[in-house]
């Protein structure tokens, strides 16, 4: 801790005609002011400066605050400057701020902040384009061409870390090459990939596009990632269940020793069937199935490829040695069958499963010598 009280230590900066104030980012309220703070913000008293509550301030305020106190007290600079809009009694006050890092009564550090008011006339579009970049939930970063971080607005700050570099943002090493690239090549990179924030892997979607750095006027990129991670999730749980549904309508049931009955409910769909192509070949080779049986009872109508890739399926069963047999076809299917001119490829058409698990014995049944 200190060796002197913080009013002690800054005895000297009380009648500066300069505004200095200190700032707890930890508590979110000011630690002291001399009297021309009190002045610009316009408080009546120092006590009355020091019970404003400040902890209502936005996410992106809390982290834009938290990541420059961050960076004093690392070292990284010795003073920040940065260009402010504060709201004393709702009033918009422009101020160019230098902030340095100060040690509380408790031993915490907060910032001591030094303001100069603005006194340029600042254009509208300008400011209100910068609090709304400040604000919107997007990580947006401006990088030079050589993948220096030129600035970053507070969302990616705190998804990042303020003084990290793009080598570290992403899970595949090779992104930020792709990145830099589009400085040449005028493309726009766009792209959804895992992020490694500090709330852990997050899928991000990823744009890069070329403009210019409005300081040197060099060309430069500006990186914009919006999370996605609830969407993919969602894809992914959708895309199981459907996966699972599919499985369902067309099981593989081992309904005798060697024979593996494959009953297909509802549309025969190009999905169903690929899901089922997915399935039924290593399946009747782990099992040994000398006969599958295809049972259509509750197949209704085929949409799209679905019946050609059944007959693709079943002559896959004949060229891996099995006997294909299909049951239950319906007259609906039939006429479908005989219109597209499909060949059931040597299956044996029966009426029943019964019918087919009969057919089947009698196929097994060694012969009598």
């Amino acid at each position: 801790m200190p060796q002197f009280a913080l009013a002690e230590r800054l005895r000297g900066l009380e009648r500066l005609c300069l505004p200095v104030w200190v700032f707890d980012v930890e508590r979110a309220r000011m630690a002291w002011g001399n009297a021309a703070a009190l002045t610009i913000w316009r408080s009546p008293s120092l006590d009355e400066f020091l019970s404003r509550d400040y902890s209502d301030a936005s996410t992106a305020t809390r982290t834009r605050n938290e990541g420059f106190l961050r960076r004093l007290r690392e070292g990284h600079d010795a003073h920040i400057e940065h260009a402010f809009t504060f709201y004393p009694r709702g009033e918009p006050l422009h101020l160019r701020c230098f902030m340095s890092a100060v040690e509380l009564d408790d031993g915490r550090f907060a910032m001591l902040i030094e303001g100069h008011v603005r006194t340029e006339e600042q254009d509208p579009k300008i400011l209100r384009s910068h609090e709304a970049l400040r604000h919107v939930s997007a990580m947006v970063a401006l990088l030079s061409t050589q993948g220096a971080v030129l600035v970053m607005n507070p969302a990616a700050e705190s998804a990042f870390g303020g003084s990290s570099t793009p080598s570290a943002w992403f899970e595949d090493a090779g992104v930020v090459a792709r990145i830099l690239k589009v400085a040449e090549t005028l493309e726009v990179l766009d792209e959804e990939l895992v992020a490694l924030t500090n709330e852990g892997p997050r899928w991000h979607a990823v744009e890069a596009r070329r403009t210019s750095d409005p300081v040197t006027g060099k060309h430069a990129i500006v990186v914009h990632q919006v999370d996605v991670t609830e969407r993919r999730e969602r894809e992914a749980l959708i895309e199981a269940q459907q996966r699972e549904i599919l499985e369902l309508s067309a099981p593989l049931l081992d309904v005798a020793e060697g024979v593996v009955a494959v009953p297909i409910v509802a549309a025969l769909t190009e999905a169903r069937c690929a899901e089922l192509e997915r399935r039924l070949l290593p399946g009747m080779m782990e099992r040994g199935a000398q006969v599958v049986v295809f049972d259509l009872t509750g197949a209704t109508a085929t949409e799209g490829e679905g019946l050609s890739l059944l007959v693709r399926l079943i002559s896959a069963v004949r060229l891996l040695g099995a006997r294909p047999m299909v049951t239950g076809v319906r007259s609906t299917l039939a006429r479908e069958l005989v219109q597209s001119g499909a060949d059931l490829a040597g299956a044996a058409v029966m009426r029943s499963l019964r019918e087919a698990l009969a057919a089947a014995r009698g196929a097994q049944r060694p012969l009598r010598r």
